[in-house]
């Protein structure tokens, strides 16, 4: 198969058109031209926020979840869907995502190609012009200074498990852009999530790092979708979830606080800090238990003061917490 170059394309402000209509690069390759998104997608209701009442059946972890983080230094926001389905919630608002937005998106990637037929193996050639300096991105780092060919499959693999920027922004430039993905996920019914700008654009200008939002309990409910087969068929479910499983960022937030025998799928973010402000430090994953039971979590610390360390402690913190409860409880 011969490969496809994708020549360079310009941020585009497809914020601006009310139709979320996705906005085509000239030279997309015809591999990523064809996940594009169709226009005029159907916009969804929005869900009410998840909140653990005093009758809930697990307050005793609720009031641990709120101790633990009633005097915490900025906003922590932290959605638990429970075993048995109920929820575990703190401060359950819009927060910004950062690369917890490359979950969705490979979410939307997965299911275009899905549903068109076009393999994972696919190839596609990066020339130079995408390999830009000053970002996260491995797979710039993989290539020579020329580009070089690579599969979707590997796109999304840099994008999910590595969180690389430059191929986040290659998939996202692919579906048609920030709005096309914002307006997929209405339509799927993923309500909550707020998709306005690219990596380019959020380290173009750090205050857009706060431009791509969504409540924790968001989170939780997509990456619940997901393991019941919702989103997805079931080859690409699973290809996701290897995916999420095979995550070498943030090691010290949720796997920290997760027992090694616990199988954990997850997606982390991290932002600039502005005048000593850390903008958003976030995992959201599932966990598979040995006995068969699972749970979903996102737990997104923002506007911080802590370092990083106490962030990530803190994150690890929430999951322990859930997972010394459920170790408790034979029923969860």
């Amino acid at each position: 198969m011969k490969p496809l170059r994708l020549l360079p394309t310009r941020l585009r402000d497809t914020l601006r058109r009310a139709s979320h209509r996705p906005s085509i690069p000239r030279s997309l390759p015809a591999v990523l031209r064809s996940l594009l998104l169709p226009a005029g997608l159907l916009t969804g209701l929005f869900a009410g926020l998840f909140a653990a009442g005093c009758g809930s059946p697990h307050a005793s972890l609720q009031r641990r979840i709120d101790r633990l983080l009633d005097t915490c230094d900025g906003r922590v926001g932290v959605a638990a869907m429970l075993p048995d389905g109920a929820w575990i919630t703190h401060d359950d608002a819009p927060l910004p995502l950062m690369s917890v937005f490359k979950l969705p998106l490979a979410v939307a990637v997965l299911e275009r190609a899905e549903r068109l037929g076009i393999s994972p193996a696919s190839p596609v050639e990066v020339g130079a012009e995408r390999l830009v300096a000053g970002t996260y991105s491995p797979l710039r780092d993989s290539l020579p200074a020329e580009g070089g060919t690579v599969a979707l499959e590997t796109l999304l693999r840099y994008s999910v498990s590595y969180s690389d920027n430059i191929a986040c922004d290659l998939l996202l430039d692919a579906i048609g852009g920030p709005a096309a993905l914002d307006a997929f996920l209405r339509q799927r019914g993923c309500d909550g999530f707020t998709i306005r700008v690219d990596e380019a654009a959020m380290h173009a200008d750090p205050a857009a790092q706060r431009r791509n939002t969504a409540p924790p309990s968001a989170v939780v409910r997509l990456l619940d979708r997901l393991l019941r087969g919702e989103l997805l068929g079931a080859e690409a479910t699973a290809r996701l979830c290897r995916l999420l499983e095979a995550t070498t960022t943030g090691p010290d937030k949720l796997r920290a606080g997760v027992p090694a025998e616990v199988r954990l799928g997850h997606k982390t973010g991290s932002s600039d800090r502005i005048d000593g402000v850390r903008i958003a430090d976030n995992d959201a994953g599932y966990l598979l238990f040995p006995d068969g039971r699972r749970c979903c979590i996102a737990v997104f610390v923002a506007e911080s003061r802590a370092d990083d360390a106490a962030n990530a402690a803190l994150i690890a913190a929430v999951a322990r917490t859930v997972c010394d409860y459920l170790a408790e409880r034979t029923g969860g």
